[in-house]
């Protein structure tokens, strides 16, 4: 899964058909502990998450990187690896160990934009490795490995626009009456970076596109008969149990393994709120899918964030993409709505028939 591909997903998420046009400008940071687990998925594919970067031709010399660790310094990113490289010959069809060197790796790279707004890169600005005791690397063919080898490996890291898209709109289209999908493309390919900064915590990405805000469609949508609720429940069932999965199995410490079990019971509440949309109709001002919202998402919100962090690059990203887009569907509401809809029992059976209709059409 490419990286910007859930991050998308959520701007996405707010583009119409008719109305009046927009410039949307949204916010998403992307915390340092995500940015590392995509990492991970993509680069450290080796055994116990280590990449082997360089190797000669007769397996005696080689050089691993293993353990990255990212943070925030001065507007750039650092990047720390564990380094094991070892120079060897074969003599008698054995290896010969001639040096053997282990120590960190840290690297300054800069995000950076291209003039066109797609493709954000992390240029190497500044490679230094020193040994446990924090002496300064001296062995000159490693050093020269490192900057010619090693570094640019790691610049390669890019998020390319370009590269999504079509997975963008593939994702999206479940989720969109089938007239809007010719605005849906041409929404898409405005996406761009407007900015990008490196601080502390976070990279703050700064995503904007062209949408068009059209007031809601406020006409009531028939509640669910049994054959739509049964369709219904087994694709909740199948998202609950792949949410439950991660939650249970995610390696949470401190005051969020504490939340555990309110965190799960906050999601089982979810559906059933979400059910009694779906199936029954409500006086103005009772609506369940709104107030489930309203009461929990200050809640739960927090928790999804914390837990995204300490899971794999793509599962955290597809629970991220999920917060990112309520937090900006209620942002959106206070001047239109997104393809119509809105945060409500409503906008929830429009969402979820055309779901329905478009996995049917798939089998």
């Amino acid at each position: 899964m490419s990286l910007l591909r859930p991050l998308l997903i959520s701007a996405s998420l707010l583009l119409s058909t008719t109305g009046f046009a927009r410039e949307i400008d949204v916010p998403v940071p992307m915390d340092y502990r995500l940015i590392r687990n995509v990492l991970v998925t993509q680069l450290f594919t080796g055994e116990g998450q280590t990449a082997r970067l360089w190797k000669d031709g007769k397996d005696c010399s080689f050089l691993d990187l293993s353990n990255p660790q990212i943070t925030g310094v001065d507007g750039q990113v650092k990047i720390d690896n564990n380094v094991h490289a070892q120079f060897g010959a074969k003599m008698g069809g054995k290896c010969m160990t001639l040096v053997k060197w282990k120590g960190i790796l840290e690297t300054l790279q800069k995000p950076t934009l291209d003039k066109t707004g797609n493709v954000l890169s992390f240029p190497v600005t500044n490679t230094s490795a020193f040994d446990s005791n924090g002496q300064q690397l001296n062995i000159n063919q490693l050093q020269e490995l490192l900057q010619k080898v090693v570094a640019p490996k790691l610049a390669e890291f890019k998020i390319d626009l370009n590269e999504s898209r079509d997975d963008i709109v593939k994702t999206l289209l479940p989720y969109v009456p089938a007239e809007d999908s010719e605005q849906l493309h041409d929404s898409v390919n405005s996406l761009r970076f407007n900015s990008v900064k490196a601080d502390a915590k976070n990279i703050m990405l700064n995503l904007g596109f062209n949408a068009n805000v059209k007031a809601a469609n406020i006409q009531p949508a028939a509640t669910f008969s049994d054959s739509e609720l049964q369709q219904w429940q087994a694709v909740w069932q199948e998202w609950q149990a792949s949410l439950d999965k991660a939650i249970t199995q995610a390696p949470l410490e401190g005051d969020l393994a504490n939340s555990r079990d309110t965190l799960l019971s906050v999601l089982h509440k979810a559906g059933a709120a979400f059910e009694q949309g779906l199936t029954t109709d409500h006086a103005e001002g009772s609506d369940p899918v709104r107030a489930f919202i309203n009461e929990s998402w200050d809640e739960l919100a927090p928790l999804l964030r914390t837990v995204s962090k300490q899971l794999p690059g793509a599962e955290g990203l597809r629970y991220l993409t999920l917060i990112a887009a309520t937090d900006l569907m209620y942002e959106l509401e206070s001047i239109g709505s997104p393809f119509g809809l809105e945060i409500s029992a409503n906008g929830l059976r429009k969402i979820a028939r055309s779901y329905i209709s478009h996995k049917a059409g798939q089998s």
